[in-house]
């Protein structure tokens, strides 16, 4: 690791701060443009929220689980995720109706399903039929963004309003839609903008959700390899933003001034809010708890979510890591995470209660003796996404500040998501070649 002020180019790098999805975009997208860049991180690591530890025991634990959509449009552009070599959730879910799992199948994918799943008592047969054109409505929209979908229109509204105005009955709502779409969400109020409902739909039939077999922090990794020696470097804190006159000239760190050509700020929202001082990025967060639960047995549910249609549980939902990617378990044993939703949750300090609701759940949900499994981790991620009521998309900032010299690159100039995160990386780096190559400073 190069010391603080070592020069890494004759010319004047472009500094971004903060090595998440957002800054490694923007960074490999600058690169590839010929421009210098230094990339900032305050941790021990790349990827922000998306990254992956290895328990003692060889488990693959990523910090809150989480997915990768193979048809989110930036994660094409900017990642190759063949290389990652991915495993595939099944199009489909095992309802929990506070008896037994029943499945349900994307009828796009399993055709030969739709028999079984028009017939299953799990929610009316006019839903299950008013899903394929609601689905089909949104594949035909040429939508970039879960933002683009949410502004589609003259007037956002909540998720479970778009779904009542569809005509999707309470059952459907309640047993299948806010688990699922509550668990993307983080909220199973479904009081969050629809246009996340709108675009994962249209994403979902594109791909599939995906786990990279090195675990979802591979994907940062992949980004941060493309980048030169030494133009990444941890555990650097920024302090504040370095000012001559009216524009932003390099940044504050240890007690040194790091001079840059342009600054970028590419941290989670809080942070940019502090360092930038702009008001209109959000900074009221949604969070989850995951308990990795892991055990010799079979989780007997192939590589398909389990949710729970009941809303009594603990446990919003079970996803077979081990199913969907067999290198997040060693040989023999299975990981699945079981996923935990509301401010009860985090606010609850004890992991040792939180552990033991989620591995009581989990059993009884999967018709399991609770010695078949163990909490290995319990993984808290406060922030998880900012939050994303109605309207809130025309509210956000740009990645252009005014202020000459400091550029913003984050899922809050988007929506809150690794496709709004990495879409807003590129154009912060876009905006930025463009500047230079009209010769304007800054």
């Amino acid at each position: 690791m190069p010391k603080l002020n070592e020069p890494l180019s004759a010319d004047v790098p472009v500094v971004i701060i903060g090595a998440g999805l957002a800054g490694l975009t923007c960074a490999v997208n600058l690169h590839d443009a010929g421009v210098p860049v230094v990339v900032l991180e305050a941790s021990d690591g790349v990827g922000g929220r998306v990254r992956t530890d290895r328990h003692p025991d060889g488990y693959l634990l990523d910090r809150g689980y989480q997915v990768m959509l193979s048809g989110y449009p930036a994660l094409q552009r900017h990642v190759d995720l063949a290389a990652l070599n991915p495993g595939s959730f099944d199009a489909g879910a095992h309802i929990w109706t506070g008896r037994r799992l029943l499945p349900v199948a994307d009828p796009f994918r399993h055709p030969t399903a739709l028999l079984r799943d028009l017939t299953a008592p799990i929610f009316p047969a006019s839903d299950k039929a008013r899903l394929v054109p609601f689905a089909a409505k949104s594949l035909l929209k040429g939508w970039d963004s879960a933002a683009d979908a949410a502004l589609d229109g003259d007037d956002d509204r909540s998720a479970e309003d778009e779904l009542r105005a569809y005509g999707f009955s309470d059952r459907f709502i309640d047993r299948f839609a806010r688990p699922f779409w509550g668990g993307i969400l983080l909220d199973r109020t479904l009081s969050g903008s629809a246009g996340t409902l709108r675009f994962t739909l249209k994403t979902f039939l594109l791909g599939s959700a995906v786990l990279p077999a090195d675990g979802i922090g591979a994907v940062a990794a992949q980004l941060a390899a493309r980048l030169p020696a030494g133009s990444i470097r941890l555990n650097q804190r920024v302090e504040s933003l370095a000012r001559t006159d009216e524009q932003i000239t390099g940044v504050f760190i240890g007690g040194d001034t790091l001079p840059a050509a342009h600054v970028v700020v590419a941290t989670d929202p809080p942070a940019a809010k502090a360092l930038t001082g702009i008001g209109t990025i959000p900074e009221q967060g949604l969070g989850s708890v995951t308990v990795y639960l892991a055990g010799e047995r079979d989780p007997g549910i192939g590589p398909r979510l389990v949710l729970d249609g009941t809303g009594r549980r603990k446990v919003n939902e079970i996803a077979p890591l081990s199913a969907v990617a067999p290198t997040y378990a060693p040989k023999g044993q299975h990981l699945i995470a079981a996923v935990l939703l509301g401010e009860e949750s985090l606010a609850n300090p004890d992991d040792d209660i939180l552990a033991r609701a989620a591995r009581n759940d989990a059993a009884r949900m999967l018709g399991h003796d609770l010695d078949d499994w163990s909490a290995i981790a319990v993984a808290r991620v406060p922030f998880s996404q900012f939050a994303q009521p109605p309207g809130i998309h025309r509210t956000l900032p740009t990645n252009q500040t005014g202020t000459p010299g400091l550029t913003l690159a984050g899922e809050y100039t988007v929506d809150s998501s690794v496709n709004g995160a990495m879409l807003s990386g590129h154009r912060a780096a876009r905006f930025i070649v463009s500047r230079q190559s009209s010769g304007v400073s800054g």
